[in-house]
């Protein structure tokens, strides 16, 4: 194949020559893939608060669970990658909502990665973490088995983050020392990546002060010091926002499904340091 191109160039087959033409050939491909490297697109939809309800009496069709339906067809005719469930999937800690949320995501026909909220989980009503993901990926697809946990999806590094508090349901994030060492193990593993990290409670935004997370500056002086997180996507909040920090990390928060009945389709392109993000919403009503 050398062959035929060098003479296709260069009109000879000389071994001198040849050699360049190789070296040549060899830089231009060089270079050519460390570009590709270092860039990098995705597509996923991201849905938060679906909050499903059952009608555990006459066993007809909630709210709830229409606005999920919808969400489901949405995303099977949609061009995303794959979908994140953000947390508060139902409305409370009950082990019959989550089969229903689970038995409605198996129906979707792409990945789904769920994470958890403050409704999803609870002791009192066993429904600890353990036990949720045990339920839920017995009743579906969902290819997350624990938080925190690492994901590498389309060229970037998805980390999933918990701060839940499993004792009681906390309108407020708290995201303990030993899950901060976890990311931070993440973030030092994959310092060559494009990190996206994927939690309930957001960092920033949050106008309610019974909604802010607990220990927000920790977390935030952590994450200050690793570049290559190019977004925090979130939820619990019912808002849609998208902030900037000084880091140049984008915060983009998913409203509510259960609220408002929108989720987003986010595609995210990076290419060196610069980062492309574009977020639709979707309203299913």
């Amino acid at each position: 194949m050398y062959n035929k191109l060098y003479k296709a160039i260069y009109g000879g087959t000389g071994r001198a020559g040849m050699r360049i033409f190789k070296s040549l050939l060899f830089i231009f491909l060089l270079f050519f893939c460390s570009d590709k490297a270092f860039s990098a697109d995705v597509t996923f939809t991201a849905v938060s608060d679906a909050c499903i309800k059952s009608d555990k009496i006459n066993n007809s069709m909630t709210p709830s669970i229409q606005k999920l339906l919808r969400v489901k067809d949405d995303i099977n005719r949609s061009g995303s990658d794959f979908v994140l469930f953000l947390g508060n999937n139902i409305s409370g800690a009950d082990k019959y909502n989550l089969v229903m949320f689970a038995k409605i995501i198996k129906k979707i026909q792409k990945p789904v990665y769920v994470s958890i909220g403050n409704n999803d989980i609870q002791k009192t009503k066993h429904l600890e973490k353990k036990e949720y993901y045990r339920l839920l990926n017995r009743y579906s697809r969902n290819k997350i088995s624990k938080i925190p946990s690492v994901k590498k999806l389309n060229g970037f590094v998805f980390i999933f983050m918990d701060g839940t508090n499993e004792m009681v349901s906390m309108p407020r994030g708290y995201y303990k020392e030993r899950e901060l060492i976890t990311l931070e193990k993440y973030l030092n593993k994959y310092k060559n990546n494009e990190v996206i990290i994927v939690q309930h409670y957001p960092l920033l935004g949050i106008e309610d002060a019974m909604k802010a997370t607990f220990n927000a500056e920790p977390y935030k002086n952590l994450i200050s010091k690793h570049k290559n997180i190019k977004a925090i996507i979130s939820g619990h909040d019912n808002k849609d926002f998208t902030i900037e920090d000084e880091n140049g990390i984008k915060h983009i928060n998913i409203p509510s499904l259960s609220v408002g009945a929108e989720y987003e389709v986010i595609t995210i392109k990076t290419k060196g340091d610069e980062v492309f993000i574009r977020a639709k919403i979707i309203d299913v009503e």
